[in-house]
């Protein structure tokens, strides 16, 4: 949904080494799994410059409110707007992911650097089509958004079973699951929490470190939800589960015979107990006619 790259930070006239970072890149012309996600195909001279008419004419603003109005993905927004609706789409999607990942991380100060990266600078790129490059007018929407954040070496968690020992199963699995209980007490839901968005760090004391990262498909809550109905969209996403249930049967497929789940009597080198934290006493009150109102509220 972005393109991320290594980079190296060069300070020569300070001696000091090169530092790695990674730039985190929101273009709407080369997110693959992005284009892939809205039908697009790949970013053309003739698509660029019909996007380019398209701002010129003032006609993004429009398109936005009506994104906004009637959602997204209404067919009639792709109708009314053919390729140009789809590129404004992509410009959207791509400036939404920046713009609620830095809200995120901004959450995140305090685990910064210890638990989710470090954010080093909010970047701007200019465009990269010539139709674009030559009109300083539309320089706010043609431009490509980046964030400059640590770069986290070390390998994703889905690895547990072939990169860690079994003896330390447990404390990297609890380190992982403690990480997300801690980001999930903060007022966003993570639609994206997966094994794979959590790094771990070896460290020469053979120990691990884990990180969390990747929080461009999260929603900040809004003002305006109350707590009980912010408590149940946090139940249902269960973004702690996302990343505890995964692992149980990753595991439990690494102590069973040919890849399949473990049938044995004996207890696993590790089990996730699910903290139960938005299920509360707002839930166990609720009654039938609550929730469908809160169905009707939300849908």
């Amino acid at each position: 949904m972005s393109i991320v790259l290594k980079v190296e930070l060069e300070q020569p006239s300070t001696g000091i080494p090169a530092q790695k970072m990674i730039l985190k890149v929101y273009d709407r012309q080369h997110s693959l799994e992005l284009r892939k996600s809205l039908s697009t195909g790949p970013a053309t001279k003739a698509s660029e410059e019909q996007f380019a008419t398209f701002l010129r004419g003032g006609l993004l603003p429009p398109f936005l409110a009506e994104c906004e109005e009637n959602g997204a993905w209404v067919s009639s927004v792709y109708a009314q707007w053919g390729v140009e609706g789809r590129e404004a789409l992509a410009y959207m999607k791509s400036t939404q992911s920046h713009e609620v990942e830095l809200k995120v991380y901004e959450q995140l100060v305090d685990m910064q650097g210890v638990h989710v990266p470090t954010i080093f600078a909010d970047v701007r790129l200019p465009p990269q089509h010539a139709a674009m490059e030559k009109d300083e007018s539309l320089a706010h929407y043609t431009e490509i958004r980046a964030i400059l954040m640590e770069h986290i070496s070390g390998f994703p968690l889905s690895d547990l079973v072939t990169e860690v020992p079994e003896s330390a199963w447990a404390s990297v699995c609890d380190q992982a699951i403690e990480i997300i209980r801690e980001i999930a007490e903060h007022d966003f839901i993570n639609f994206d929490v997966k094994p794979r968005n959590t790094i771990v760090r070896p460290s020469e004391e053979s120990l691990y470190h884990v990180f969390y990262l990747d929080f461009g498909e999260c929603c900040v809550r809004d003002p305006s939800e109350s707590d009980g109905i912010w408590q149940e969209r946090k139940r249902q996403r269960n973004e702690e589960g996302a990343v505890g249930f995964v692992m149980m049967n990753y595991i439990s497929r690494a102590k069973g015979k040919n890849g399949r789940k473990y049938k044995g009597t004996l207890p696993l080198p590790w089990e996730y107990k699910p903290s139960l934290r938005f299920q509360g006493d707002y839930f166990s009150q609720c009654n039938k006619t609550s929730r469908v109102k809160y169905r009707a509220e939300t849908s």
